[in-house]
């Protein structure tokens, strides 16, 4: 029987890649002046979804297509087209 220990070693070097993701698009979104933080956003398939006050959503949609642009230049983020 192998040690439980052993088992898990194999995954020590794993990162979170969804938390990346996030972080990824959040400096982009404060590096566009958004003030925004990673518990704010969420993605789901090709959507970035985040919880912010209207008046940030607003911000988000008038920047959308150059956020978007930025977002789809990184590479294992070129899915993401829409922002919500």
């Amino acid at each position: 029987m192998i040690p439980l220990n052993q088992l898990l070693n194999r995954f020590k070097n794993l990162t979170n890649s969804e938390k990346v993701k996030k972080q990824l698009v959040v400096e982009i979104l404060t590096n566009k002046k958004i003030p925004i933080t990673i518990d704010q956003i969420s993605i789901s398939k090709t959507t970035v979804f985040t919880k912010v006050p209207p008046i940030i959503k607003t911000e988000l949609l008038f920047q959308k297509e150059e956020i978007l642009k930025e977002i789809q230049k990184i590479s294992g983020l070129t899915t993401i087209s829409n922002i919500q």
